[in-house]
């Protein structure tokens, strides 16, 4: 169990209680951090950190833990840089919101008005569908998850017309990135400037974000920057850099790559009303709406048991424009995660204690970045200390254990000594989907292998039961699937399912 704890309270007492001046304002005392966050790295095999806390317009710490690379030297530090995955969003909405402020935009405007060619599956959610719609992810369509990795990501946009709504319009919030990215796309519609020049020049370079890009050819050009890992056969392993395709693409939903001393810059500006260093990056009202509350987020759903799981304690959860709003402890607490392919970050600020902290890590899906922060809070606040840790991880495992029931299931599925009842020759064919994009199976020296639009996504077929095959990706990231194919009254397969990426895929008629 652990005992240590690092942020207390100095109390300065004068040598005679006769004489004591009035007590000076509480300073929070560092001692017990270092300890904390390498207890919570080791607990989820995090090989580094950085962390950032920002209180009453200065930047009170700024360290760095660990290494970049497991296997390697080179140490993390405030200035190595991360892929903040999600946190990017508040960034796209800052940006959209230098239009609004001048005038060129309103948050209301229909998206059609502005992209021309954008269509959803419900003629009537298109036509009434705005920009405020795609930034709280009320617009009834969810993420469509895998469809990222099966063609360009850069068309993606455009596949959305053939997806279907999980929830009514305006009911019920969803997460979906492929909006925040149609929402990017009004940036270079309205101004011709692209969203990663237009981030750079309006934000990034007005707060002194130096080290902070969001191009394939500026993190390669960088130096001191942090490698993405993910559990490999329950080993913490290095992963790509680059998800799913070309992040330039991706960059404005969760591309950004930055540093602790440089994401400490953008929680001052957001703590000050959209000012940094004397000058105005955002308007003040830009800063408000983002951390006003737009769309209610209701438990009884996956994604908002998850948030809640996250950050515990509130009454309400809410979205605003790129943050989370609730409730915290009696205060406001606005925050965001980001998750990418070996990278996860947390940010959170309480704007009424002028307080903001950020977390940035290079293991996949930790939730130590959401320990660390709880914990920075409920200390700068003087908050009795209530560990979340231990919950997080039990939640882990918890949920480890029932994906790890449900793949075992599957595996026990297994005809021992069956034989796929067509010639392999007659599975090999190219499978689409308007959604999924597309999927080819191909037979190679005597077995099949499936293809996806992602590189990464090949797989060895191996046959399990009747037209059932498991798929074995040669990126062992991305573990095991099952294919299945669907064959119609004359013996011709003419579908094929993924079961744990919830892709389909059709074989075309001829």
């Amino acid at each position: 169990m652990r005992t240590c704890s690092w942020w207390g309270w100095l109390i300065l007492l004068a040598p005679s209680a006769l004489a004591a001046p009035p007590p000076s304002p509480a300073q929070p005392d560092l001692q017990g951090l270092d300890a904390y966050v390498q207890q919570v790295m080791h607990d989820w095999q995090v090989p580094g950190l950085s962390i950032a806390v920002v209180k009453d317009g200065k930047i009170l710490l700024a360290r760095g833990y660990g290494v970049r690379e497991l296997g390697r030297p080179g140490k993390v530090d405030p200035d190595t840089l991360f892929d903040i995955g999600s946190n990017s969003k508040a960034f796209t909405v800052a940006a959209l919101g230098t239009l609004v402020a001048s005038g060129k935009l309103k948050w209301d405007t229909p998206v059609v008005d502005e992209l021309k060619g954008f269509r959803l599956q419900s003629p009537y959610v298109t036509q009434n569908l705005t920009l405020r719609d795609l930034l709280t992810h009320r617009s009834g369509y969810c993420d469509p998850l895998y469809a990222w990795y099966t063609s360009d990501a850069g068309d993606i946009i455009q596949r959305m017309r053939w997806q279907k709504p999980e929830y009514g319009f305006r009911t019920t919030f969803c997460y979906n990135n492929v909006q925040y990215l149609a929402a990017s796309r009004f940036i270079p519609e309205l101004t011709g400037q692209s969203w990663n020049d237009s981030v750079a020049r309006h934000l990034f370079q007005p707060m002194a974000m130096t080290r902070t890009v969001s191009t394939d050819a500026a993190v390669a050009a960088s130096t001191d920057v942090a490698v993405p890992h993910g559990l490999i056969d329950d080993k913490p392993a290095v992963l790509h850099r680059y998800w799913p395709h070309n992040m330039d693409i991706f960059a404005a939903v969760g591309g950004i790559w930055s540093s602790a001393n440089d994401m400490g810059h953008w929680l001052q500006m957001l703590l000050a009303d959209g000012k940094y260093g004397g000058n105005t990056v955002l308007d003040p009202e830009v800063v408000r709406a983002m951390e006003t509350p737009q769309m209610l987020i209701r438990s009884g759903t996956d994604v908002g048991d998850e948030i809640r799981s996250w950050m515990p304690g509130g009454r309400f959860y809410t979205y605003g424009l790129g943050l989370f709003v609730q409730d915290w402890h009696d205060h406001t607490l606005v925050w965001h995660a980001g998750d990418i392919d070996g990278m996860a970050s947390a940010l959170a600020l309480v704007p009424d204690a002028h307080l903001g902290v950020v977390v940035l890590s290079n293991m996949n899906q930790n939730d130590a970045r959401f320990a660390v922060i709880a914990r920075v809070l409920q200390s700068v606040l003087g908050l009795p200390l209530d560990d979340i840790e231990p919950a997080l991880l039990a939640a882990s495992k918890k949920a480890e254990a029932k994906t790890g029931g449900e793949r075992k299931k599957l595996a026990d599925t297994r005809v021992a000594g069956s034989k796929a009842p067509l010639p392999l020759a007659d599975y090999a064919a190219t499978y689409e989907d308007d959604l999924d994009g597309t999927a080819r199976v191909e037979l190679d020296h005597g077995h099949l292998v499936l293809r996806l639009g992602n590189p990464d996504f090949t797989g060895d077929l191996q046959h399990w039961h009747g037209n059932t095959f498991r798929v074995t990706w040669r990126y062992k990231f991305y573990g095991d699937d099952y294919a299945t194919f669907d064959v119609d009254a004359l013996g011709k397969p003419m579908k094929l399912d993924l079961d744990e990426l919830s892709l389909h895929f059709e074989r075309p008629s001829k």
